[in-house]
């Protein structure tokens, strides 16, 4: 921050006799208090934008956020469902594969039943079989019978070659079909699981960048706390400034007072005087009154000084003005003083650390300010 010379600085200062930070009014420090008050609630509107930047990227994270996991979950169902359908086509070929096995069986077994009939019928000189059923017939109706049945038979041993045949046919193309559904499934799958992979990067990357903006918003936080905490403190002594202008302010009317009371004073006493030029000469120097004081100097040519003194003198623009700073309780305000080595002045400005019976005399330069140092010094009140 700015500087920092509050009233107690300046009195320490004043104390161990540094004339070039000395001060001429109180109201110096009050303006530079609220100059670094005003500093800091700049800070402070800045912080807060910046948290309030920071608050509204973590809104926006959130949500998309949000749509991660939710796009995750579908992902996630997704791959589930794909897992039960693979399950199930895996089993639908393992039951298709025991029913071609079945056919199989089947077809083999009818095979060597024909083959049977066929090496019969070839040993038989191909006429054994129909001879068995002519002998074998008790009436030409009989043998007419016997002759359809036995046609019956052969074409039904074909007819169920040929569908056994056609049903294997149809397990095997029903089998292919749910091997390629399977490879469906399996690539779905290999896609689903590349998703949910990417999505849950992005997952991860706006994890970390929340992380990294709430951590962001903690030090601004902590920042924001800080400036409050000195601002509480500037507030403080502000307000402690206040009251020691106050009651200076206050001290000075009441030196206004009496002055005035003492004005009214000599005005009666002048009534009753003589006219006489020696005798009101005699008069005014038994009035005048005398103090031993301590005297230090100082000067508006600093930097942060304003050059203007409690009771309104600009001596930045009246360098060669002689000005003294008193305590009121002591050397009434707009008092006309002659100080010892200084000459006449007005008594026209205060400071925090003149405190009875010490003066602050101001000189036009930091050089003469050094050189007129602490000295004790006679102060005549006219």
């Amino acid at each position: 921050m700015g500087k920092k010379i509050t009233v107690i600085t300046l009195a320490t200062l004043l104390v161990i006799g540094c004339p070039i930070f000395y001060s001429y009014a109180d109201t110096k420090d009050l303006d530079e208090i609220k100059d670094q008050r005003k500093e800091i609630k700049t800070e402070q509107t800045q912080v807060k934008a910046q948290i309030n930047e920071v608050l509204t990227e973590i809104d926006e994270l959130c949500l998309k956020l949000e749509s991660v996991n939710e796009s995750i979950e579908e992902n996630e169902r997704l791959i589930e469902k794909t897992e039960e359908n693979i399950t199930e086509t895996v089993e639908d070929i393992r039951v298709l594969q025991e029913e071609i096995e079945e056919l199989e069986e089947n077809i083999e077994s009818r095979y060597e039943i024909l083959e049977d009939r066929v090496v019969s019928y070839q040993r038989n000189g191909g006429s054994i079989g129909f001879l068995e059923v002519v002998l074998g017939s008790e009436s030409f109706g009989d043998l007419i019978t016997r002759i359809v049945s036995l046609n019956k038979i052969a074409e039904s041993d074909v007819s169920l070659m040929d569908q056994l045949q056609a049903d294997k046919d149809q397990v095997a193309e029903n089998q292919q079909s749910a091997f390629d559904k399977l490879d469906n499934l399996n690539q779905m799958r290999t896609e689903q699981e590349e998703t949910l992979e990417l999505v849950t990067k992005q997952k991860q990357q706006l994890v970390q960048n929340t992380k990294a903006l709430e951590r962001k918003q903690n030090e601004l936080n902590d920042i924001m706390d800080r400036l409050q905490a000195e601002d509480s403190k500037l507030a403080s002594v502000e307000a402690q400034v206040k009251r020691e202008i106050e009651i200076a302010r206050q001290k000075a009317i009441e030196a206004k007072k009496r002055e005035e009371e003492r004005k009214a004073r000599e005005k009666e006493k002048a009534k009753l005087v003589n006219s006489d030029k020696e005798n009101e000469s005699s008069l005014e120097t038994k009035n005048a009154e005398t103090l031993m004081m301590t005297s230090t100097a100082y000067t508006a040519n600093c930097t942060g000084c304003r050059g203007i003194t409690y009771t309104g003198i600009n001596l930045k623009e009246n360098p060669d003005a002689k000005v003294i700073a008193v305590d009121p309780s002591v050397i009434p305000l707009g008092s006309v003083v002659h100080v010892e080595g200084y000459g006449y002045a007005i008594a026209g400005d205060i400071g925090s650390a003149i405190k009875g019976n010490k003066i602050d005399v101001f000189v036009p330069t930091k050089k003469e300010a050094y050189q007129w140092g602490v000295r004790r010094v006679k102060v005549t009140i006219q």
